[in-house]
């Protein structure tokens, strides 16, 4: 019998196997945006494919460590600026945004007091001045930390007429309601346009009554609730990649 025969797949050895099947994983991974091609090309590579970007983004960073100390009166330690952790870009999330610690922003209620205190434009809110109660920051324990979002001023296109919950079931990061205030905040300062001129953003916060958190303009920054199930055309979320 011929030792050249071909190999039938009942008789693939068990290494051959398990590498098609890590090989119809990754697939799966691409196909479902899982894991970037920059991503697959680093693993290629012998690379760390979850490596930190910061060196791509120094310059943003050393914008928004600029911004904090002009801001927020916050100085970064030269520690702080080096263990922070930026990822690689994912789809449309390629704008950095660098968030302060807790310490210094503790939730949304810091941002819309610093916007009442300036009267440079209205704020509305649900929660009346309480929206740190009502809102958890579950970012907070992270200290100050780096995100990639899409860095639009409407809510990402492809996220309209999606609810909170249709997001959470699919798995798709969106920004927190502080980091869409925070956002607002750093846009207005350096553009002097508000977000959402044309949508509201759908965040990735609920308030302790299980409502979506979400946050427009209308003449004034808007921030409001929506049960978790409702979609519309004009509200959606904005997609964000943390690690």
């Amino acid at each position: 019998m011929s030792t050249n025969a071909p190999t039938t797949g009942s008789s693939l050895c068990a290494e051959t196997k398990r590498a098609l099947g890590l090989l119809k994983d990754t697939i799966s991974q691409m196909e479902s945006e899982a894991m970037t091609l920059d991503e697959l090309s680093r693993c290629n590579s012998h690379q760390n494919p979850f490596e930190n970007a910061s060196k791509t983004y120094s310059k943003q960073i050393e914008e928004q460590v600029q911004h904090l100390r002009d801001r927020w009166g916050f100085k970064c330690t030269d520690a702080e600026i080096s263990a922070l952790y930026v990822p690689h870009p994912r789809g449309q999330c390629k704008t950095l945004l660098v968030m302060p610690p807790g310490k210094v922003v503790a939730g949304m209620e810091n941002l819309c007091a610093k916007w009442r205190e300036e009267k440079k434009f209205k704020v509305w809110t649900f929660a009346d001045g309480e929206l740190n109660l009502k809102v958890r920051n579950d970012r907070r324990h992270l200290g100050m930390y780096a995100l990639l979002h899409g860095g639009g001023r409407d809510a990402d296109e492809e996220l309209r007429n999606r609810s909170f919950e249709q997001n959470q079931n699919d798995g798709v990061e969106t920004l927190r309601g502080v980091e869409v205030l925070y956002f607002e905040d750093l846009n207005f300062l350096k553009t002097g346009e508000h977000l959402d001129p044309h949508t509201a953003t759908i965040t990735g916060s609920l308030d302790s009554d299980g409502g979506a958190v979400c946050v427009g303009w209308c003449g004034e920054v808007f921030v409001y609730r929506d049960p978790v199930q409702r979609a519309a055309p004009c509200c959606g979320g904005r997609a964000a990649v943390y690690l």
